[in-house]
């Protein structure tokens, strides 16, 4: 999860800049506040999947491009199908996490409860 949340932040600020955007206008441009984009240019927050294409729009790229190495971006493959694999094993290692946390918050309860 943290290679995929890294190559969201370094994507975003990537193509930000490139766009001459600030973290402010960015904000501005996906509903959200300035201190989201800070967060998550920082790696400290993950995004809900409305700002992630919110965020794909403002930034004039495919959410897939938010989402991988730049050398990993093949021109040969279906953007749509490319997005849907990419969304797809996203979406596993994400409820995985949620999972795992879960998992660990009520084995702790347990423990405190005895």
């Amino acid at each position: 999860m943290d290679t995929v949340r890294k190559l969201l932040a370094a994507n975003i600020k990537a193509k930000r800049s490139e766009l001459g955007l600030t973290q402010e206008k960015l904000a501005e441009l996906v509903d959200v506040s300035y201190q989201m984009i800070h967060d998550i240019e920082g790696c400290r927050t993950w995004v809900s999947d409305k700002t992630l294409q919110r965020l794909s729009e403002a930034l004039e790229v495919d959410i897939y491009e938010l989402l991988c190495p730049p050398a990993a971006k093949p021109a040969n493959i279906q953007k749509g199908e490319f997005s849907r694999r990419l969304i797809e094993r996203l979406h596993k290692t994400i409820k995985s996490d949620i999972d795992r946390r879960l998992d660990e918050f009520f084995g702790k309860l347990i423990q405190i409860k005895n």
